[in-house]
């Protein structure tokens, strides 16, 4: 299971601490972010992305009610990402953490485009010690929704998604190089991809063959396009993978359509705003648990490979801090 697999990293990560630790902090997570507690051995983290990476505080109905793996890495570890803003920037850069450059609906080459940039310079400037790269879900789910609306002749949709899996790889690339470049001190984590098709959106439209063959060669892009990721890492020793994809494949995989996780059962299936499901009602994001395993896969990758001793977050952790946001919700719905 994804919490067994999880918490075993956890001990190992932390060698010789007890990973069985409920942080204060998560009692105040309702709390306007407070910047100038970072662990001093780890320094700002800046990050790229899209949905899954921008803050979730400030995205009504659903995501609203929940917390990122931005929010839970700040709520349970102190990890600044900038200054905190409720104001916007104006664009690209908008409300949040100002080191944190991610967009809601955002595509690779939107990243490349609109966000990398400004992180680039953030990280020249001496900013940034650590980045975060994770994108590439909305350019596959771009396919998937033209061939649904019709945009897409069905001859062309495999045709497209591979061109889609090439640009996405080199959108990434392009990320990687340029932040390597703008920085020698800096150091990376780029993220592999969930299945988007695992999703109970997705599930619920493949009720034809036709789509049910679209959703199989989607996965396949995304394996390639992960494979092209992991390849990344693995050629420069300034940067980490962090294993989403296998993270989310492991849970997929329960026979019951559960995870056992921080002593809670997590309901990977039926969506909703609980803190008990995997995916918020919206049927497409991940909830503040299944994001805590995000937050979790980040400190792994950067302990694991740079030494950065931030240590992830336990299942209790992530699963207190889920509780606490829930229960500070109107009506115990969710974040005020």
């Amino acid at each position: 299971m994804l919490c067994e697999l999880l918490e075993e990293r956890v001990v190992m990560t932390h060698v010789g601490v007890v990973a069985e630790v409920v942080s204060p902090r998560v009692a105040t997570a309702g709390a306007l972010p407070n910047t100038s507690n970072t662990p001093p051995q780890l320094g700002p983290v800046g990050a790229l992305g899209d949905d899954t990476t921008d803050e979730y505080r400030f995205y009504p109905p659903d995501r609203s009610l929940a917390r990122n793996w931005v929010e839970v890495l700040h709520a349970t570890r102190e990890v600044s990402f900038g200054p905190f803003s409720l104001k916007s920037r104006g664009e690209p850069r908008d409300q949040g953490f100002a080191y944190n450059w991610a967009r809601s609906g955002a595509t690779s080459t939107e990243m490349v485009q609109d966000q990398l940039p400004g992180l680039a310079r953030q990280v020249a400037d001496g900013q940034i010690r650590y980045a975060s790269i994770l994108i590439g879900t909305n350019d596959f789910l771009q396919v998937l929704g033209g061939v649904q609306a019709g945009l897409i002749p069905p001859t062309a949709a495999l045709p497209t998604l591979l061109k889609t899996e090439v640009q996405a790889g080199a959108n990434v690339a392009t990320a990687v190089s340029t932040l390597l470049a703008a920085n020698p001190n800096v150091r990376l984590v780029v993220f592999t991809l969930p299945d988007v098709t695992l999703s109970p959106l997705a599930r619920l439209g493949a009720n034809t063959p036709q789509a049910k063959l679209l959703l199989a060669a989607t996965s396949q892009a995304i394996q390639a396009f992960n494979t092209s990721i992991s390849a990344l890492a693995s050629a420069n020793d300034r940067v980490a993978v962090a294993d989403l994809a296998s993270a989310t494949a492991q849970a997929a995989s329960s026979p019951t359509g559960t995870i056992s996780f921080g002593g809670q059962t997590i309901n990977l299936l039926t969506p909703g705003n609980d803190y008990h499901d995997f995916f918020l009602a919206d049927g497409i994001h991940p909830g503040t648990v299944a994001q805590g395993t995000i937050a979790d896969l980040f400190a792994l990758a950067i302990d694991t490979k740079f030494g950065a001793q931030l240590f992830p977050p336990t299942p209790q952790e992530i699963v207190r801090l889920a509780q606490t946001i829930q229960l500070q919700a109107p009506h115990g719905r969710g974040p005020a």
